[in-house]
């Protein structure tokens, strides 16, 4: 009887220890939080990116338009310029969907810059091409500032439209948002581009852009980071421009980075881009 009480009271111990936390391997310490400088986060930032020339990957695309909603598959492919002090310019993101029914298509290359939507039954089909050297602002805008989101590309301080960088810390989330500003007439600084990197990850995670009064026009969040390359790279991108009310979400898979197969015929416009 003795024996069977020390056994009740043994496995009533073990019980007690696991659901305290006590039972197999303890959980992980989080990691420590990272502080940085201004000069040292750019640094950083521009270190991972570098490493990066050119990306191809396959993609499933989820659009969101006005009331809709359509998934495609395809692919993925961009290539940095070769001087630095050039703007990026050649991208394609192309997907249909099983039956060919939908399509999805955005391109840019140094001629010009091309979207277009084509589902059935879809209300918001378009289909738009615009020159480099005669677009305006705003039918480049989409091409132009879903490069500036996707994670891949150095910060250029110099360069950057005469926008100083500024760091703010965070203890909870532990976050540093490092915003690119500009100075007002009235000695208030507006800001025009954010980024907040997680400083326990190391990564960026959320990518801001701002219009000139301020308002917040588009949002990048970066997911499922993965190592390609030797560079930290986000495998799942959700961006939304908020006043279009279009949102693209992006699921690469297959990814390569610097890869022999990204050439000049990725970035051909297509005969109705013309």
């Amino acid at each position: 009887m003795k024996a069977h009480k020390t056994i009740l009271l043994g496995l009533a111990t073990l019980a007690l220890l696991a659901m305290a936390g006590c039972w197999g391997k303890p959980p992980a310490p989080p990691r420590p939080i990272v502080q940085r400088s201004t000069e040292g986060l750019i640094q950083q930032i521009n270190d991972n990116n570098r490493l990066i020339r050119n990306l191809r990957s396959r993609v499933n695309i989820t659009v969101e338009l006005p009331g809709e909603k359509h998934s495609v598959s395809g692919h993925l492919i961009l290539r940095k310029p070769s001087d630095r002090t050039q703007p990026p310019r050649e991208l394609l993101l192309k997907g249909s969907d099983t039956l060919g029914a939908a399509s999805f298509w955005m391109g840019s290359n140094n001629n010009g810059y091309w979207y277009k939507v084509d589902a059935p039954g879809s209300k918001n089909d378009t289909e738009s091409f615009a020159p480099y050297g005669q677009d305006t602002e705003a039918q480049a805008a989409l091409t132009l500032d879903m490069l500036s989101v996707l994670g891949v590309y150095e910060l250029d301080v110099d360069s950057e439209n005469g926008l100083w960088p500024v760091l703010r810390g965070y203890e909870a989330p532990p976050y540093y948002v490092l915003s690119f500003v500009e100075p007002m007439a009235d000695g208030s600084l507006r800001a025009r581009k954010d980024i907040w990197w997680h400083r326990r990850k190391q990564q960026v995670d959320l990518i801001e852009l701002f219009d000139e009064q301020g308002h917040r026009y588009l949002s990048a969040s970066l997911d499922d980071h993965q190592q390609f390359a030797g560079a930290n790279l986000a495998t799942k991108i959700r961006i939304v421009w908020h006043e279009k009310k279009l949102s693209l979400e992006l699921k690469l898979k297959n990814l390569e980075v610097n890869s022999d197969r990204v050439s000049d015929k990725n970035f051909r416009q297509p005969k109705w881009a013309h």
